[in-house]
């Protein structure tokens, strides 16, 4: 015999305080998460943003600059106005490759974008969240009905087991 589920709905103040709980551990866990990337992965320094939105700015000839050969880069470096050319031609190849990278990450930079991603972080964080939240709620829901709905079979399988062994065990009712 299949139980059926109950479909009444729990006590709505159980229900209230489970939607409470999921969404402030939400809010909790997201915000940790942020703060935590924010401790490890600090905002650019000044000095780099300044270089990131000269990149932006400056992106054609920037670029050009890059794909010289080594002698046309030191004559570019020493003609150009702009300090950058020749801190590029000065650096490491280690440094050079971390310049080469920024540039590339560069072209549609803004200041602001540290904080933009921040921002849309904590609400993908906080809906993913929610969602997990919600899911377990409903999962622990539908548990506690199926469990009720055993209970209530259970209950009723031992009434009628008692209801039948009292009616056999009766005098004249054969």
């Amino acid at each position: 015999m299949e139980e059926e589920p109950i479909l009444e709905e729990i006590d709505d103040n159980t229900e209230r305080l489970i939607r409470r709980i999921s969404l402030w551990v939400s809010l909790l866990l997201t915000t940790a998460l942020v703060v935590w990337y924010y401790q490890a992965n600090p905002r650019d320094s000044p000095e780099v943003i300044k270089m990131r939105v000269f990149f932006k700015e400056k992106n054609r000839e920037v670029g050009k600059f890059i794909n010289m050969d080594k002698n046309e880069q030191i004559a570019f470096a020493f003609k150009s106005k702009y300090p950058f050319y020749k801190h590029y031609v000065m650096a490491s190849t280690v440094e050079q490759e971390r310049i080469r990278s920024l540039i590339h990450i560069s072209t549609d930079y803004t200041p602001n974008q540290y904080w933009f991603n921040l921002f849309f972080m904590w609400v993908m964080c906080f809906t993913t969240f929610w969602f997990l939240g919600l899911m377990a709620e409903a999962c622990i829901v539908i548990m506690r009905r199926n469990s009720e709905a055993r209970i209530k079979t259970y209950k009723k399988e031992k009434e009628q087991s008692l209801s039948t062994s009292t009616t056999e065990n009766e005098p004249g009712g054969e």
